[in-house]
This record gives C-alpha cells, structure tokens and sequence, in this order.
C-alpha cells in the first residue's frame, strides 16, 4: 500500500513537472566535504518526502533541470540531510553551499527568499548582540535584574522589529508558495506545533488557500490537538 500510494502520489507531480515547456536548472557549488555525495530536490507530501530529481555531487558542482508548470516549494537534501527550501520556478537558480552557510539566488522568488533569510538572521544577530551585552554586564558586577532591566527595552525593540518583519513578509506572499515557506521558517524554531499570538495574527487575515496549503493545515491540525491534550 504504501509503494502503491508513492507511485500515485508521484504521478500527481508528473503532468506539472514534464507536460509544459517552462524550464528551471538548478546549478550548485559546495566546498570539498560534499564532494561525492548525492543531491536531491524532494517534495513534503502529508509529512513524507519524495524525490524528483537527483545528482551526484563531482568536484564541488551539481546541477538538476527538468520543467516547470508553475512554482512550487521544495527542499534541497545532501544525502538525508535537508539543507534548504528551494522554490522550482523557471529560470537559472544557483545554489552556493558550505559548511557554515547555504545560499540560493537567481529567480524572483528565490532571491524573495534569500533577502527574508538575510534579513531576518540580521535581526536574531541583533537580539544576540543585546544579549551578549546583558552578559558582559553581569560580568562587569551588575545583579542579572539590573543587567535585565538595563537591556529590556532594547530587546523588546529588536523583538517587535522582527515579529512584525516576518508577519509583514507572509502576508505579502499569501498567494504564492512563498508565503507557506516563510510560515514553515518560522514554525520550524518551535519546539512543537502550537497557536502562538503571531501565528494567530497570521492566520486571522490569511486567505483559505493560505490555510489550506498542505504544510500549514498540517501544523494547525497538529497545534489544535496539542492545544486539546494541554486542556484535559
């Protein structure tokens, strides 16, 4: 049953995949410790994955092309480890992978994605710069209320700044599959699923086919139920 539901599933992507004449290629470049292993492009279907497009990974280079009825999310894996969300659309997309670090550009939604990451980890450098002082504060003899007290408003700031930064971000991409990934970015810092109040501003002004993305009814499901055992 379940090789017989993969089949069906995979002949879902097919018509989207290879009945149109858009065309994307993703061309990648990795240090040295990626060097033999296998990429995968796969999609998130009900909470499994599926691959729809591989390579092998020579001398810090791989590259995937096929084609493309209209975006979709995806995610880059190197061997069973998932690096990145990746959105196929046509056009050139480049990948640039490291050890420390993992970049896309190349296609609107995709340079869309790399700016909201850019921009948010700026922020979450902020936060850890205030809290790096509150610290060295300590350090320097001030109780931890004081050090607190002297680096709340700031921190409240940058907070806000950013809740506000990513709720703008979502909103704007409620109907495109940027908007679901940007949700999943967000919602993938929980430790589990639950309905926090930035998650239900999110949802309060999203369209049904916001909620009805597969992911996002997925971690509404998951949020409510939890919300259930909690109560009882």
């Amino acid at each position: 049953m379940h090789r017989l539901l993969k089949y069906i599933l995979l002949a879902a992507f097919m018509p989207m995949l290879f009945s149109c004449s858009e065309r994307y290629c993703i061309k990648g470049t990795t240090d040295g410790f990626y060097n033999g292993e296998q990429a995968y492009i796969k999609v998130d279907s009900g909470g499994t994955w599926y691959t729809i497009d591989s390579c092998d990974i020579l001398h810090g280079c791989f590259e995937m092309s096929g084609e493309v009825e209209s975006p979709f999310l995806t995610s880059l894996f190197i061997g069973e480890e998932a690096i990145m969300p990746v959105i196929i659309e046509c056009g050139d997309i480049s990948v640039d992978l490291s050890m420390r670090d993992a970049n896309i550009s190349g296609t609107n939604l995709n340079n869309q994605l790399a700016r909201f990451i850019e921009n948010k980890e700026e922020y979450e450098r902020l936060i850890m710069d205030i809290e790096r002082h509150e610290t060295s504060l300590i350090l320097d003899g001030k109780t931890a209320e004081s050090a607190a007290a002297a680096v709340r408003d700031s921190l409240t700031a940058v907070g806000d700044s950013l809740n506000k930064f990513i709720e703008k971000s979502i909103r704007k991409h409620y109907n495109n599959v940027l908007g679901p990934c940007l949700f999943q970015l967000l919602c993938s810092a929980m430790p589990y699923p639950f309905i926090t109040q930035q998650v239900e501003r999110i949802l309060a002004d999203a369209p049904q086919s916001f909620k009805d993305n597969h992911f996002v009814k997925r971690f509404i499901d998951a949020a409510t139920e939890n919300k259930r055992r909690m109560s009882n």
